[in-house]
C-alpha cells in the first residue's frame, strides 16, 4: 500500500519505524514561494530553466521551514552538502526536507516517475543484493531498482565527506526490506534505511548510527 506524499503521512509512516525524532516538512507547487536572502535571490537568478526556479522554490520553503525548527538560520545559501544535521530531495513537483537535532547524520531521496535504466544495476549494487535483484520477475525489477538508488542516494548525503566508496560499496543487511541496516565496505559506517511506497516511486530516509 503506497503512502501519501504529504508532510503528515509521511511523519506518522517515519516516525512508527524510526528510533530518532526527526522533523520533516514537505512542499509542492501550489505552496507559497518564500522570501529569499540576498544569496539565495543570487542562485535562483542565475538558474536558466523554469523547472530548475520551481524546484529550487519549494526546496527551499521546506528547508527553511525545517532550519527554523531547529533553531538555525533559515538562509540556505549557507546550507554546505551533504549536512549532518538536514537534507533535501524534490522530484516532480514535491520537495522534502528532513533535520535531526543532534547533528549526527540524516539523507533522504525523492524519486517520482523516473527508474534507473537496468544497465545501471551492476554499477549501483552490491553483489549480494545484485544477485537478489537478478532473480526477482522482471516486472517488479524495475521498481525494486527505483527503492535501491533512494536509498543509495540517501545515504550518501548522510554520509560523512569525503565519500568512501561508490554505490556497489553500499551493502543492504536485507534488501528484501524496506527497514534494514546499511554498511559500507571498508569503513565503520552503518546507516538505519527506511524507504515509503509512493504511489509513482519511494521515498527513502537514511539515519547515521
Amino acid at each position: 500500500m503506497s503512502i501519501d506524499l504529504n508532510g503528515p503521512s509521511l511523519q506518522l509512516a517515519l516516525g512508527a519505524v524510526c528510533t530518532t525524532p526527526i522533523l520533516l516538512e514537505v512542499r509542492d507547487l501550489s505552496c507559497p514561494a518564500p522570501e529569499l536572502s540576498a544569496s539565495e535571490e543570487n542562485q535562483y537568478a542565475g538558474m536558466s530553466s523554469e523547472k530548475r526556479r520551481a524546484e529550487f522554490r519549494i526546496g527551499r520553503a521546506a528547508l527553511k521551514a525545517v532550519l527554523a525548527a531547529l533553531g538555525k538560520s533559515d538562509d540556505t545559501a549557507s546550507v554546505v552538502w551533504p549536512n549532518t544535521f538536514c537534507s533535501l530531495s524534490h522530484s516532480h513537483g514535491y520537495a522534502v526536507a528532513v533535520g535531526l537535532a543532534d547533528g549526527h547524520g540524516i539523507g533522504i531521496d525523492l524519486q517520482l516517475q523516473r527508474t534507473p535504466p537496468f544497465k545501471m544495476a551492476e554499477r549501483i549494487l552490491a553483489d549480494d543484493t545484485l544477485e537478489w535483484w537478478r532473480h526477482l520477475p522482471e516486472s517488479l525489477q524495475a521498481h525494486a531498482l527505483q527503492r535501491f538508488w533512494t536509498v543509495n542516494e540517501a545515504v550518501y548525503k548522510a554520509c560523512p565527506v569525503p565519500q568512501p566508496a561508490y554505490f556497489r560499496n553500499y551493502r543492504m543487511a536485507d534488501p528484501t526490506q524496506f527497514d534494514s541496516v546499511l554498511s559500507i565496505d571498508g569503513t565503520d559506517y552503518r546507516f538505519d534505511v527506511h524507504t515509503l511506497a509512493l504511489a509513482d516511486g519511494f521515498l527513502s530516509l537514511a539515519l547515521r548510527v
